[in-house]
């Protein structure tokens, strides 16, 4: 098993467009302008859910630009396109976790 270390991106305009200037250059421009937009309404209505959800939005998208997958992850997800799910863990409703067999 591959032991990894995750890079941590902070949920915050800055941190996500600094995830993404490292990780993924070309999504950067378009979550700048997404944010922009969201501002500018805000600037005008003192509304912050546009921003709210456009943090929300590309969040996700500069963890995984930040954290991508590793080669045995990569393998794993095509065996598992293929139908053969072992390996994947699977979350309990305990909270507890099951590697399939």
């Amino acid at each position: 098993m591959t032991t990894v270390t995750a890079n941590t991106v902070d949920r915050s305009g800055a941190g996500i467009r600094a995830a993404l200037a490292q990780h993924a250059p070309a999504e950067c421009a378009r979550f700048e302008a997404d944010l922009r937009d969201a501002l500018t309404a805000a600037v005008e209505d003192l509304d912050l859910t546009r921003v709210d959800a456009v943090l929300a939005r590309w969040y996700p998208r500069a963890v995984i630009a930040a954290n991508p997958l590793t080669a045995e992850e990569r393998e794993q997800v095509e065996r598992a396109k293929d139908g053969d799910l072992t390996g994947l863990r699977v979350r309990n409703p305990d909270g507890t976790w099951t590697t399939t067999l």
